[in-house]
């Protein structure tokens, strides 16, 4: 699992924020390199209606137990990444 902190920017078919949005947020992709982050995430960010993300930083999230058992919007995250392979956090 990789957690990235990157920038998102809304594009002209997201559903909440006006095109050219820019907000920051937190991105939990279940792959196991740089290469498949990039991949996965830009698709899944795509179909939810941002036109692009700019990463900041990222790691590997080796500690799972940090989310367990939590009722936080990462936690939250973090378990759809465990069962789909993305999730997200937006900080309007």
């Amino acid at each position: 699992m990789i957690l990235a902190k990157a920038t998102l920017v809304a594009g002209p078919r997201h559903e909440k924020y006006v095109a050219g949005t820019s907000l920051p947020a937190l991105l939990f992709v279940n792959v196991h390199s740089d290469d498949g982050l990039e991949k996965v995430a830009s698709r899944e960010l795509a179909d939810l209606g941002w036109a692009s993300m700019a990463i900041e930083s990222y790691k590997d999230v080796t500690d799972h137990e940090q989310f367990q058992g939590k009722e936080t919007p990462e936690a939250a995250a973090f378990r759809e990444a465990v069962d789909t392979g993305f999730g997200v956090v937006v900080y309007p």
